[in-house]
């Protein structure tokens, strides 16, 4: 058969929010309002009460002293702000980056939130109510403040007015310059962590686990109109609100039983001052369904008032953690620390109260007197010392028998303790010891082993708060800060300040919580990593292992579990240390041994200089030698050259004088022949 599903007008969505917040707050004023009213009566010490108006008005304090002594030791261990949650890394090269989202979330825990009372507050509810609930979410805060600025330059101001999130308001020219006001937006987003009243939270009764099957769970609380209209409201819907809306939370058992006598029983604190401070019935409703018809359920948040749906969207979380100290399997709710101990305080109470009911007795008898025996009664019932009686016979006053005080009634109180220590976990040698326990058969040794054991209980219950609560809430944290954070931010980390980028951040799914709860665990922790420490110092072959910086990280933890919080002001980071001066000794064998490289150097320095020197004259020698030559060799050249030059001229000269001499005589010979002629 096929489902049909329907889309769900708004007064089906409203009646069905309606009927969810019927069901819880029935099954909440059933079985949790009454007996967490009973608990804090047994509390503050108003149970039981005495039986006749003349006895003793003791109360045996232990539901408070347990409580309180369980609630100390949990503090004591996670609230020290000394990075008790860390995230794991993800990878060799994810180690930086994990520190640093641990030291922004501590910033977050114990900075920008009250980590402290939160987990106080969130540690009492859960030992006295079953479940103590935290609230977490990102809260949008914008806030704004106004500057005047004077006689500044038309620069000056485009430089005030470009800052970021600068707005100008107002400017006026003067015979100086400009002046006017502007106004700077200042983000103090952030995330909010809010204790939950119990009955406040209000839950499915079926579910077993918040976050994973519980289709319903809601917020109430009392606010006021003015602070509805802050949030976004229209007026005309909150006028729709009824008058006396709030009344579901004033007349509650356990409202009631909290307040004790500081309850004045006015049903609204403001109606007779104005009616925009009327106080109202608002519940933010957190509900798994299909309203849309989409063929899946989702979850929506819904905000509630006076059957009218104020506003309702779809989200992706339920913004409530839990803590749990005693958890039974399969439910929300585990059993009640603080009840299991009210048969307790009965007894005690009821025994201790014979004891001093007895002991008053004891001093202050009745008496049987014989009529007529006493002269003025009114001597016998004042009981000043040395006060006269005058009686008219001796056996006229006889004090009245009673029964003595049963001397099982100490050995009772004696089990009863030794049952509360069975109970609770927390027995006498660890919420202090008297000078008598430690002796020749009791070593301290075997009574630091009797605590350790007796803690046991205690570590299962601050392990619940460590993995329920603690992982769940850091891991949430990282979630908000990763999707809503949108500037850097600046946080402390090894004693330096470290600039913060949310938006670089990977997305993490695991966290670690630093646990130490026994007797003197830090201390022995501390102990053993000494031991280790001197040992692989000592050796030759570890230490090649365990370098500088090993050695600073160990050293670091061991000054931490020893409860040394500013450890960077002892150690310093191996990378940010100077380099030790020499000794002199050292120095001066170093400055010698260098001189001497020094001499050794020049030495080499000059045989080879030396030796190029010399390679370089007998080159230049060489070369020296061949230019001779070949200058000789030019010089002969040109000499034969000359020479036969020479001889040319000569032979051309001697050729020209016979060639004359030869004309000459040839011309003679012609003037002798001519005459004839």
């Amino acid at each position: 058969m096929a489902i049909e599903i329907k889309k769900m007008d708004d007064d089906e969505i409203k009646t069905a929010v309606k009927n969810l917040i019927h069901s819880s707050t029935g099954y909440y004023d059933s079985n949790l309002s009454s007996e967490r009213s009973k608990v804090l009566d047994y509390y503050h010490g108003k149970q039981p009460k005495p039986h006749h108006e003349g006895n003793s008005k003791y109360v045996s304090m232990d539901v408070y002293d347990s409580v309180e002594s369980l609630k100390a030791v949990l503090l004591e261990t996670f609230s020290a702000g000394n990075e008790i949650i860390q995230f794991a890394p993800q990878g060799q090269e994810d180690v930086y980056p994990a520190k640093v989202a641990t030291a922004y979330l501590d910033y977050v825990l114990f900075r920008q939130n009250d980590s402290f009372r939160i987990f106080s507050d969130c540690i009492h509810d859960g030992l006295l109510a079953r479940m103590g609930v935290v609230k977490v979410w990102w809260k949008d805060d914008t806030q704004y403040s106004e500057e005047d600025f004077n006689n500044v330059t038309e620069d000056e101001l485009d430089a005030i007015v470009a800052e970021p999130d600068v707005e100008l308001l107002e400017i006026y020219d003067d015979d100086e310059g400009l002046s006017g006001t502007v106004r700077r937006e200042h983000n103090k987003s952030k995330v909010c962590i809010e204790n939950i009243a119990p009955e406040e939270f209000l839950v499915d009764p079926k579910a077993t686990d918040i976050q994973k099957d519980a289709i319903f769970c809601a917020h109430r609380m009392k606010m006021s109109i003015g602070d509805l209209l802050k949030m976004g409201y229209e007026k005309k819907i909150l006028d729709n609100i009824p008058i006396g809306d709030n009344l579901e939370l004033d007349n509650q058992d356990e409202v009631l039983a909290r307040m004790g006598d500081l309850s004045d029983g006015q049903v609204d604190r403001y109606e007779h001052i104005q009616d925009i401070m009327r106080e109202v019935m608002y519940y933010e409703c957190y509900v798994k369904f299909d309203p849309y018809a989409k063929g899946y359920p989702c979850m929506y948040k819904i905000c509630y008032a006076g059957n009218t749906i104020l506003h309702m969207e779809e989200i992706d979380r339920i913004p409530f953690h839990t803590f749990v100290p005693l958890p039974v399997p399969h439910q929300l709710y585990g059993s009640n620390f603080a009840n299991k101990l009210i048969q307790i305080q009965n007894a005690r109470t009821v025994l201790t109260r014979g004891i001093i009911d007895s002991t008053v007795m004891t001093n202050n008898p009745r008496y049987v007197v014989t009529k007529g025996a006493l002269t003025n009664p009114r001597e016998l019932l004042d009981n000043r010392l040395g006060g006269i009686v005058n009686v008219t016979r001796p056996d006229g006053i006889i004090p009245f028998q009673q029964a003595s005080l049963n001397p099982f009634v100490f050995q009772t109180i004696q089990m009863l303790d030794s049952d509360k220590e069975q109970q609770t976990g927390t027995s006498q040698l660890s919420q202090g010891l008297n000078k008598d326990a430690i002796s020749k058969q009791n070593s301290q040794a075997m009574v630091e082993q009797l605590v350790t054991l007796s803690q046991q209980r205690q570590k299962v219950i601050a392990r619940h708060f460590a993995n329920d609560f603690l992982k769940p809430l850091a891991i949430e944290i990282y979630r908000l800060v990763l999707q809503n954070e949108d500037q850097q931010s600046i946080v402390e980390l090894a004693g330096m300040q470290v600039p913060v980028d949310v938006r670089t951040w990977v997305e993490r799914k695991d966290a670690t919580v630093d646990l130490k709860l026994g007797y003197a665990e830090k201390e022995k922790e501390a102990q053993k990593i000494l031991g280790l420490y001197q040992l692989m110092a000592q050796d030759p072959e570890l230490a090649r292992s365990f370098g500088p910086q090993n050695r600073y990280l160990a050293m670091r933890n061991i000054l931490e579990l020893n409860g040394v919080k500013n450890v960077d002001e002892y150690l310093t980071p191996p990378d940010q240390q100077q380099p030790p001066p020499p000794d002199p000794a050292q120095q001066m064998q170093m400055q010698m041994a260098q001189m001497q490289m020094q001499l050794e150097e020049r030495k080499v320095a000059l045989d080879e200089q030396k030796a190029e020197m010399d390679a370089k004259f007998k080159m230049l020698e060489h070369e020296l030698k061949q230019e001779q030559f070949k200058v000789t060799t030019i010089v002969k050249n040109h000499e034969t050259e000359r020479k036969d030059f020479e001889a040319e001229v000569r032979a051309q000269v001697a050729k020209e004088e016979l060639d004359l001499a030869k004309k000459s005589t040839q011309e003679q010979r012609n003037v002798i022949v001519s005459p004839n002629s």
